[in-house]
């Protein structure tokens, strides 16, 4: 299995304290919200199936997705 790291701070700044759904495949932002029911369904609307969701933390220190 290989696993791969990004840094995604630069791609959700702005977004602290809110859920984020992220396109799998190439972790672009296509919903923002302040739950996860509300971002999968705008994520969904928006034609992604199954979109990777996440939490933004407030800062920056060590967070792993």
């Amino acid at each position: 299995m290989r696993i791969v790291s990004q840094d995604l701070s630069k791609s959700l700044k702005g977004y602290s304290s809110k859920w984020v759904a992220l396109k799998p495949q190439t972790t672009q932002v296509v919903a923002v919200g302040s739950s996860p029911k509300v971002v999968i369904e705008k994520a969904r609307k928006s034609g992604v199936a199954s979109p990777v969701l996440t939490r933004v933390p407030k800062d920056y220190g060590t967070y792993i997705l």
